[in-house]
């Protein structure tokens, strides 16, 4: 097991999939420190950190009808706005760099049709699947606390000192996001053990945050869903995470959490030993 997990890695590493991912995350950086504001991915969600919150002796129109550069040189002359709190906030779009995570790690071996070689190797299925699940796992983990620093110092350097936290609070905002982070991994490793083809596993994967996102909004308005229970979805609990969470909260959302990672990995490892591998 630890000789498929050192291989695994030492194949993710040398992988364009792993560099693609790693561009994403720099690039999502660089908006995020250039525009002085998270970006979102997808559905529209309210960080609770927008312009609207800081500008308060402007318009909605008038903030609207600002340029980035406009916006920037206004924002960086604001004070109590903290633009790393803010990017972690919407760590939910590392998400879609996890994607091509599990794509090198657990797709491409059954498109690749090699799954069933490594099975006749005296490996069995469960050793396959929880290395697999412990790679994917702490390289998600690894580009997590990447995308934390790099913002946090790419602030620093570029952006005004009175935009930045400490170095302590960013830190304490990433170790609370871990079980969510955790609860987005399970849910790519359950779909990559369940549909195992590249092709069938982005058509879900990539549009799945999206789709719930948009359905999430859709049911709200129709079945009038109170506001508290929507702080307990993936997306919220990362605004949440970030804004000095209650105790209440964390453990309600980290049971939440635990449940999802529970749901999801023992799908994919039932899915996995009832398939017949080819």
């Amino acid at each position: 097991m630890i000789n498929m997990i050192k291989a695994d890695f030492f194949r993710l590493m040398r992988s364009k999939g792993i560099v693609i991912a790693f561009v994403f995350i720099m690039a999502m950086i660089a908006t995020d420190i250039y525009t002085v504001q998270p970006g979102s991915i997808g559905v529209h969600v309210n960080t609770g950190n927008s312009v609207e919150n800081e500008i308060s002796d402007m318009s909605y129109e008038e903030i609207q009808a600002l340029s980035i550069s406009e916006y920037r040189k206004i924002m960086l002359e604001t004070k109590g706005y903290a633009l790393d709190r803010a990017v972690l906030s919407a760590n939910i779009n590392l998400y879609y760099a996890f994607i091509f995570v599990a794509v090198i790690v657990i797709t491409a071996d059954f498109s690749a049709s090699t799954v069933k070689n490594t099975l006749s190797s005296a490996i069995s299925r469960n050793k396959y699947f929880f290395s697999k699940i412990a790679v994917v796992n702490i390289c998600c983990l690894g580009l997590l606390f990447l995308n934390t620093y790099i913002m946090y110092f790419s602030n620093l350097i570029f952006n005004n000192r009175n935009l930045a936290s400490s170095l302590g609070t960013v830190t304490k905002i990433t170790l609370l996001q871990l079980p969510p982070i955790l609860a987005l991994v399970s849910v790519l490793t359950g779909f990559a053990f369940l549909l195992k083809k590249t092709a069938v596993f982005n058509t879900v994967a990539i549009p799945f945050i999206m789709v719930f996102q948009l359905l999430l909004s859709v049911l709200t308005m129709v079945f009038k869903i109170k506001e508290e229970t929507l702080y307990y979805v993936p997306h919220m609990m990362f605004i949440k995470l970030s804004q000095n969470p209650s105790g209440h909260y964390i453990f309600y959302s980290y049971l939440v959490c635990a449940a999802m990672i529970v749901m999801f990995n023992l799908l994919g490892l039932l899915s996995f030993k009832k398939t017949e591998i080819k």
